[in-house]
């Protein structure tokens, strides 16, 4: 499943994306793409990267661009699974404590699905 979101996201104006705790991190822009639990399925945490003059540009994409870009984005997975991407409603604000020396925001979506 994260490789069809990783796919998806690069088709936007940020086209650095990698999965979350990738060792080698691109130059700012760049999108991390986390996986975790989440009430009524599995959780898909955005998290965007600029450089701290680029607030402006990391605003307009956690809220604007990247719902675009998945929400109720449809795609079957790698088993065959039918997948909806729905929007959580959730993001952080601005964060400017990062070890790389970005600026970071993020922005969860949801795939609903039942454990087997």
């Amino acid at each position: 499943m994260i490789d069809e979101i990783i796919t998806r996201l690069q088709t936007g104006s940020v086209g650095n994306v990698v999965r979350f705790g990738t060792r080698d991190l691109p130059s700012p822009p760049y999108i991390c793409v986390k996986t975790e639990k989440h009430p009524v399925g599995r959780g898909i945490r955005i998290i965007g990267h600029a450089a701290v003059d680029q607030q402006s540009m990391l605003e307009d994409y956690i809220f604007n661009e990247s719902s675009v870009l998945l929400k109720d984005y449809k795609f079957t997975d790698a088993l065959g699974n039918y997948c909806v991407v729905r929007d959580a409603d959730d993001y952080t604000d601005v964060v400017a404590d990062n070890d790389d020396d970005t600026i970071s925001m993020e922005r969860l979506f949801y795939v609903p699905n039942r454990l087997h």
